[in-house]
């Protein structure tokens, strides 16, 4: 059975062909945890969830790693904002990675074979940054570090952007010191002696260079697989690029797979924007497994306009999936490549799932079939592994939530703001309607 996935750097569709036979490595870039993530983030390694049990489940021997940026500009000033103090960074990222991972786990994603964090991988970093140096691929300027972007012919290749074209501002950091506007940050210096010491002064590393760094030491100087949004293609994944083959002279990735965005109002949904449902918030409306399906009603590379009216849509399909499977036991019932390739619906489902994660084709696949699965215990037995094991979905009863309808919401976010105003008669008011309309409020002490 044969994987076919849409590789970025090629713009095209092509059989995946792992370096080492049967051996496989994946990495795919991680979260910054400064809050809790969003549905964004969960589409995201959800997809890449599914991209993970299906090369187990095609008998390949599947290294997966995944980063956690613990150390950034973003958890700076969130320590600064919140406590005044930089070396509170680390609390936060601390308490968001511990609930990213449950967010993880509520979806029923499976956890990577390694999950490094960037503080736990300074010395390496350090060091990747001097061989650079020494290569003249790398320049330091007053504690910076910065990555002369004109000394890698092939810079650009994924992007398919001109270095010469760009314009600075928007994802082009803005210093008249560089040698390029185009050059970018692989170590930031300061003048108080903080966090790490190196060769060239006190710092911390920037962005870019601790996926480089990590999916090297964790899955050699080539890796089969790199994945994450397509808001990542450039700078960061072309930025990882250019340090890696010019550390190590190798193809840094075989397979480039990104997947598309989730809109807010035709915008990217993204928490700078502010535009965003924190899955969270989202689990407390719905049952995970419904928007774990709703992800999968989608192609991984095909923007998602997110309404909660959707969301509702989903449930109503994803309830219908429920009634035929949550009373059937799989018991101690295993499924492997060959069974799945014995039966007709399977194999079926199989080669949709294969040609690119087609999740919706596997779906349909599998909804026109239903009548004949309920006709059959032990063909619904099978299908239910099939779906738990590749798709990740449980099909058992669901959890009753309330859905709260957008005019809810709205009346929600007002009394917050009302509230962190002191506005209490205003937010009075606005908990009497909500009241009216059967929905009461337990509030929270205002932080």
């Amino acid at each position: 059975m044969n994987l076919i996935i849409t590789n970025t750097l090629k713009r095209k569709k092509e059989n995946f062909v792992p370096l080492n036979k049967n051996k496989v490595g994946m990495y795919v870039c991680g979260v910054t945890p400064y809050a809790d993530s969003h549905i964004g983030h969960g589409r995201c390694y959800t997809n890449f969830d599914i991209l993970y049990r299906l090369l187990k489940f095609l008998e390949y021997d599947v290294t997966y790693v995944r980063n956690i940026t613990d150390i950034d500009d973003k958890l700076i000033n969130k320590a600064l904002a919140e406590t005044g103090s930089v070396s509170d960074y680390l609390t936060i990222a601390q308490k968001y990675t511990k609930n990213f991972w449950q967010d993880m786990q509520t979806l029923n994603n499976l956890k990577p074979d390694y999950e490094p964090k960037v503080t736990e991988n300074i010395s390496e970093i350090i060091k990747f940054i001097e061989k650079l140096i020494t290569k003249k691929h790398a320049y330091v300027l007053d504690g910076d570090v910065y990555f002369d972007v004109k000394s890698f012919s092939e810079y650009g290749k994924l992007s398919g952007k001109n270095i010469d074209d760009l314009k600075l501002g928007a994802r082009v950091d803005i210093d008249e010191r560089k040698k390029h506007p185009t050059d970018f940050v692989l170590w930031k210096g300061n003048k108080e002696d903080l966090f790490w010491e190196t060769p060239w002064g006190y710092g911390r590393p920037g962005w870019h260079i601790e996926c480089s760094v990590i999916a090297q030491k964790f899955l050699g100087e080539t890796i089969d697989i790199h994945g994450g949004g397509m808001d990542l293609i450039f700078p960061h994944h072309e930025n990882e690029i250019a340090q890696s083959e010019c550390h190590g002279s190798k193809e840094f990735a075989r397979y480039w797979v990104h997947n598309a965005f989730i809109n807010i109002n035709k915008e990217k949904m993204s928490k700078s924007l502010g535009n965003f449902f924190t899955l969270r918030a989202i689990f407390e409306k719905i049952d995970p497994m419904v928007l774990r399906f709703y992800f999968l009603q989608h192609g991984y590379r095909t923007p998602i306009e997110f309404t909660l009216q959707s969301l509702s849509a989903s449930k109503t399909a994803y309830e219908k999936l429920v009634s035929v499977f949550e009373n059937i036991d799989v018991g101690n019932e295993k499924i492997d490549l060959e069974v799945a390739q014995s039966n007709s619906l399977l194999s079926s489902m199989l080669v949709a799932l294969c040609d690119d994660l087609n999740t919706p084709k596997l779906l349909g696949i599998l909804f026109e079939n239903l009548f004949e699965i309920k006709k059959t215990e032990s063909l619904a037995t099978l299908v239910k592994c099939f779906m738990n094991k590749l798709l990740g979905l449980k099909l058992d009863a669901l959890e009753e939530k309330t859905v709260l309808t957008p005019e809810i919401e709205d009346l929600l976010r007002k009394r917050e703001v009302a509230r962190k105003e002191k506005k209490w008669e205003l937010a009075d008011s606005i908990r009497d309607q909500l009241l009216k309309k059967g929905y009461e409020v337990q509030d929270k002490k205002i932080k």
